[in-house]
């Protein structure tokens, strides 16, 4: 969405200042010129070849193969093994994506029997794995397109004889891309970017977690900027808001100034504060956690002030590395379990779709987003579930580990997946390897059969986990990545109010604890309704922690138990939101931005 604001035009630039609203995916501010980077994926032109040719637009596809492997080595070789771990994984699964067999036969293929050309066949075959990936119902791995995209640029690059895609010359700036790969970025000189903006990606892209690993600014879903923006424009980008300002102002520039300076002040704040338990105003304790997926990011669970790590993707490490051997995931995990004790972490078992676990070998379903997912992937490989399973366990004697399931819908899953468990530990012990005696298991509740079911999984788990993420769109069958819907995409719905208190109400009898773990635990407006729902932990993102913290400090256990009662005989999701945030804005201003406190008091 574009706007104009109602402020002069700029006498120094006679441009007028606009803005476009995105999703912010990583936080900051950025002032600076435009550099569009990426390279476009349009379709190459169709040329036929005589059969006399073949072999040589073989040997020209195979050869564009070998310069882009070259290249991607490359990359690797100039990176610092310690610092940038993470981009020297994804570089390698990107060789990975590179050599795949079945890429390389069908292109072939199409070039022997079709007499394609080597850059049309082979647009045409990455295109349909990439389609294949964008139909999938994870979030995360919709944006693994990217990674095929990344790999296939390059090549048709080294096929059409152009090399000037990944150009990063220039001061440092804002860079506009309309779809960032991960080494498009890795490409770029960091000491000269300031920023990205682009107008497609979510917050699982690797755009967000590269902005996030690098400290700078990211907005995602900035419809029309690459049409609408030029080299050396001067923008400057609000990530926390989500905004994308062209041809600032002085005023505004001054503005966001003086914003940034409260902002700094704010966070110092509040992280010097997020030391020690979050206890409501009458004692009630809620534990805090982080949501973690690297390894790397385990220093800033200290620094955050959390209290252990309530969720733990381990799909991100599979990612990486789909073929890891038992001995480096126990390594993976020791050291996270090492690092995080003696608080607890929860290491999340695979949660990822069949697709990507095994390639090309299925076809693809129907109806993805009910399908082959979470626990009934682990359940159906139970030798690749062992491998993961025994990690876990052998990482357990290093530190306070726990273990849950994703995607549990009916008791007898909990029930295989606890006997798999057991074998494993048994399995360990007469290997004479040492083990935790307790290990805490958890299912997580993202299903409503299973929060309908809650009282009948108590028995075999020892606390739930609720992932709100999903629990939200599988309760009001609404994809939560989908713009068309999103206005559906509702936190505060009473259909999923009443699944969550069902689920804490049959935990608490049971005597077990319950958690959240998804983004509804980071979004201190709705603090108020998890503390009256009588949630015993929330886990969020680390740069959210201090935040919650301090909100659940301000906050009476008695009085959010009044405003859950009359949420939940309020039949409107916006009402509801409308009375959590009346409450969370009158206990905690400060976390707020001073026209959303005026709007709340009438102050004018």
């Amino acid at each position: 969405m574009e706007t104009t604001l109602n402020t002069p035009i700029d006498p120094k630039t006679e441009k007028q200042e606009r803005i476009f609203q995105g999703t912010p995916v990583s936080g900051g501010v950025a002032h600076g010129f435009v550099r569009h980077v990426g390279g476009s994926f349009e379709p190459p032109s169709m040329r036929r070849i005589v059969m006399a040719k073949v072999d040589e637009e073989l040997a020209r596809f195979h050869q564009a193969v070998e310069s882009t492997r070259e290249e991607l080595e490359k990359l690797m070789q100039g990176l610092d093994e310690d610092l940038d771990r993470h981009t020297h994984e994804i570089l390698e699964m990107h060789v990975m994506v590179l050599e795949d067999s079945f890429v390389r036969e069908q292109v072939e293929n199409f070039v022997r029997e079709g007499l394609e050309c080597a850059e049309s066949a082979y647009y045409r075959v990455v295109k349909n794995c990439m389609d294949s990936f964008n139909r999938m119902p994870d979030a995360y791995l919709r944006e693994r397109a990217l990674d095929i995209k990344d790999v296939a640029l390059r090549v048709l690059k080294h096929l059409r004889g152009d090399d000037g895609l990944y150009d990063d010359g220039g001061a440092s700036a804002v860079c506009i891309a309309h779809d960032l790969t991960p080494s498009e970025t890795v490409q770029l000189d960091r000491n000269r970017v300031l920023g990205f903006a682009v107008e497609l990606g979510s917050r699982t892209s690797h755009t967000a977690i590269v902005a996030r690993a690098l400290g700078l600014p990211a907005v995602v879903r900035l419809h029309g900027i690459v049409e609408a923006l030029e080299h050396g424009d001067e923008v400057l980008l609000d990530g926390n808001e989500g905004i994308l300002v062209l041809n600032p102002t002085a005023d505004t520039l001054e503005r966001y100034k003086a914003l940034a300076a409260a902002a700094e002040a704010k966070e110092a704040k509040l992280l010097a504060g997020g030391t020690g338990p979050a206890k409501t105003t009458d004692g009630n304790r809620v534990l805090v956690g982080a949501n973690v997926e690297f390894v790397e990011e385990l220093p800033l669970i200290a620094e955050c002030g959390a209290e252990g790590v309530g969720l733990f993707r381990t799909e991100f490490l599979y990612l990486e590395d789909p073929h890891a051997s038992e001995e480096k995931l126990t390594a993976l995990y020791s050291k996270v379990a090492a690092e995080v004790a003696p608080q607890q972490v929860i290491f999340r078992t695979l949660d990822v779709g069949g697709d990507k676990l095994v390639e090309y070998e299925r076809e693809l379903e129907q109806n993805p987003f009910l399908g082959w997912r979470g626990i009934r992937v682990s359940l159906a490989l139970p030798e690749a579930f062992k491998k993961q399973l025994r990690a876990i366990l052998r990482a357990s004697c290093h530190g306070n580990v726990g273990i849950m399931y994703p995607m549990i819908s009916g008791v007898a899953e909990v029930i295989e997946a606890n006997r798999l468990l057991a074998e494993c530990r048994e399995e360990l012990v007469q290997q004479g390897v040492n083990v935790c005696s307790k290990v805490q298991i958890g299912a997580m509740i993202e299903v409503p059969g299973a929060a309908a079911i809650a009282d009948l999984l108590t028995p075999h788990v020892d606390f739930f986990s609720i992932g709100t993420n999903d629990l939200v769109q599988y309760t009001l069958a609404v994809d939560r990545v989908n713009e068309r819907v999103s206005e559906l995409y509702q936190q505060t719905h009473p259909g999923v109010l009443r699944l969550i208190k069902m689920v804490v109400d049959a935990a608490h009898r049971a005597k077990i604890w319950v958690g959240i773990c998804g983004e509804m635990a980071g979004d201190v407006s709705l603090t108020p309704l998890l503390v009256g729902l009588g949630l015993d932990e929330l886990s969020a993102s680390s740069p959210q922690v201090a935040a919650v913290k301090h909100a659940i400090r301000k906050l009476s256990s008695k009085d959010c138990q009044g405003l859950v009662e009359k949420a939940l005989q309020e039949g409107d999701a916006l009402a509801i939101h409308k009375l959590a945030q009346a409450m969370a804005v009158e206990k905690y201003p400060e976390l707020f931005p001073a026209a959303m406190v005026e709007a709340a008091t009438g102050k004018d």
